[in-house]
């Protein structure tokens, strides 16, 4: 009967000890997720052509100049008709110096080569360094999606929001020089063949970036 009891109490201490350490190991595990900081904003607004606010100028630059480094890539540095038409659409970093990081490929109608060439210009690309206004919304950086068509209009895309790499051409959008192009003058921009847009961005610290 002794012997009995002892085993019974031997077996709930072994259960009892591996509650608690399955109890602290989460304790640790949340303590540690709480210790890395994140943003309190998931995505940051996409202002519209024209915002004149320091955000929509420099989200301006950056949509202009990552679109026109992708033109000159396939007309400067490529043989264009090695391109096949369709859209690639990536994510980037950029982080508050102005320089551009880790570009990935999340989806691509196109060939190969289209994707090649535009994660090649997203590395090549730079801009200047956040203003404070943008670097106290994302003090981490930017992680931005963009997409990159060719020979592929998108209708619903089309106008100030989208950027027509074309007409930036001595522009120098990364210092502001094409804000404010006025596209409007041409009426069918659809026969522009190269076409892009940011379709999101997030702080590099926020749960919607870390996905």
């Amino acid at each position: 009967m002794n012997k009995n009891l002892a085993r019974r109490l031997r077996r709930q201490g072994v259960c009892l000890t591996a509650c608690l350490v399955l109890f602290g190991t989460d304790r640790v595990s949340a303590g540690t997720a709480a210790g890395r900081p994140e943003s309190g904003i998931d995505q940051l607004p996409i202002p519209v052509y024209g915002d004149s606010t320091r955000w929509g100028r420099y989200f301006r630059q950056l949509q202009d100049t990552v679109a026109t480094r992708w033109y000159e890539e396939i007309t400067y540095y490529s043989e264009r008709f090695a391109y096949s038409r369709g859209t690639v659409t990536a994510r980037f970093v950029v982080t508050p110096d102005g320089t551009f990081h880790n570009p990935q490929i999340l989806s691509n109608t196109s060939n190969p080569l289209m994707a090649d060439a535009v994660i090649r210009s997203i590395r090549k690309t730079w801009i200047g360094r956040f203003p404070a206004e943008v670097q106290a919304m994302a003090p981490s950086g930017i992680v931005l999606e963009q997409t990159f068509r060719y020979w592929e209009y998108d209708p619903t895309n089309y106008g100030w929001a989208s950027s027509y790499p074309q007409m930036l051409t001595w522009r120098s959008p990364e210092i502001g020089g094409a804000y404010n192009l006025d596209i409007r003058k041409f009426f069918d921009l659809s026969r522009f063949h190269f076409q892009s847009r940011i379709l999101q961005a997030s702080p590099a610290d926020s749960r919607l970036a870390s996905r």
